[in-house]
């Protein structure tokens, strides 16, 4: 069981590569959705100005490798009983947090995630990305819980005491710890949740190429085989 404290601390994690275009909103809107919470920014070797940046809202540290090193890296330098991983493109909201916090008042669950969806770009991207959430719930009952890295909370100690984000993987990193911290308890997904995150994936790899990519990167996963490239942001 893991309790949390009456008020428990909170610590957002952004691992950012060359963001400088969006991490300012991202971290300005954490500030004012959270402004309590602790806010951490991994940069893995930026060459543009996305350190700048970041250090007008968040402690900023350096931290040259992959999506999985960068977030442990974070975790390792957080204080909060619950820690938040947010993509550097991605835009939480009050709603997801005071969610969370609720959904962690029950000793017994120790992770929790809820809908990703794109900032809007019509009715059929957004059916779509609703299919693949669907998905994610479906797997709670079949596969084991898949959340998605994107926007998750952890609870600091069953994080931990499983190892963290395997940083051998260089993609599904996020469903594999999901799967493995749900041996220490409950990961809930909160279904009436939805958290925005950029199109820029669509734009660069379109629908199709994004569904294939995702598709592709799962089989993997699921067939024990770790991928040497991932055709999304990292």
């Amino acid at each position: 069981m893991y309790q949390l404290s009456e008020k428990p601390k909170i610590t957002i994690v952004v691992p950012a590569l060359n963001e400088e275009r969006l991490i300012a909103q991202t971290l300005e809107n954490a500030c004012c959705v959270a402004p309590e919470a602790e806010i951490i920014v991994v940069d893995s070797g930026s060459t543009d100005n996305t350190a700048r940046i970041a250090a007008q809202y968040a402690r900023v540290y350096h931290k040259v490798g992959n999506v999985a090193q960068a977030r442990n890296f974070g975790a390792k330098m957080a204080t909060g009983e619950i820690i938040v991983f947010l993509d550097a493109d991605t835009l939480i909201t009050k709603q997801f947090m005071d969610e969370v916090i609720r959904a962690f008042k029950n000793p017994e669950v120790v992770g929790a995630g809820g809908l990703i969806m794109p900032h809007f770009k019509g009715v059929l991207v957004e059916l779509i990305f609703y299919f693949f959430n669907l998905l994610v719930l479906a797997s709670f009952a079949f596969l084991g819980p898949f959340l998605a890295g994107t926007c998750v909370a952890y609870k600091r100690d069953p994080f931990f005491e499983v190892g963290g984000f395997n940083e051998q993987l260089v993609a599904s990193e996020d469903f594999d710890l999901c799967r493995r911290i749900s041996k220490k308890g409950r990961v809930v997904f909160l279904r009436k949740i939805v958290v925005r995150t950029s199109r820029r994936r669509l734009e660069k790899l379109g629908l199709m190429g994004l569904v294939l990519d995702w598709a592709k990167v799962t089989v993997h996963y699921l067939s024990g085989r770790n991928p040497t490239k991932y055709g999304s942001f990292r």
